[in-house]
């Protein structure tokens, strides 16, 4: 099948504990700078749950870390990977604090952290597809939902926000 290489379980918690802190990283730190108590409020929240869930997907795999779960050889799988995971998911936090004191700052902000969660749903929803263990499908799909949810929330949120500073 040419190059690719097979998806380890150990690949996949890297990438799991990448998405964990980079979340957790980027919401704290933009919590730490923005002024504005609600969206300060809004940025903490964001960052407790991240930590969340990736823990559950982390102690999940590592309880079966010996076994195949049908994603090893998913080319599109692999291919999602190589794209979205080879850089940051989240951009570096500086970037975006040099923006933040306009409004467009803080919009830039959310629209980062929409696409980061739109990612990492669809990266659980890859996985959701190509395993064949119920009990890791089962955990999948509460994940894929609750990114789904992170990212309608900050959605919504940026509407709020946007209509409130007009």
């Amino acid at each position: 099948m040419g190059f690719i290489m097979d998806i380890t379980n150990q690949e996949l918690l890297e990438i799991s504990l990448k998405i964990e802190s980079e979340g957790k990283r980027f919401y704290s730190e933009m919590a730490d700078t923005v002024t504005d108590p609600k969206v300060k409020d809004f940025f903490w929240l964001m960052a407790r749950e991240e930590a969340l869930h990736e823990k559950q997907f982390k102690r999940l795999i590592e309880s079966k870390s010996h076994q195949r779960n049908g994603w090893e050889d998913d080319p599109g799988l692999r291919a999602f990977i190589d794209k979205e995971f080879q850089t940051d998911i989240f951009p570096p936090t500086q970037e975006v604090i040099n923006q933040l004191p306009t409004i467009g700052g803080i919009e830039k902000a959310l629209d980062f952290a929409m696409d980061a969660e739109r990612i990492v749903g669809e990266f659980f929803r890859l996985l959701h597809n190509s395993c064949n263990d119920i009990e890791i499908k089962t955990l999948l799909t509460v994940l894929e939902k609750s990114e789904s949810e992170h990212l309608e929330r900050v959605k919504a949120f940026k509407v709020r926000f946007l209509n409130e500073s007009n």
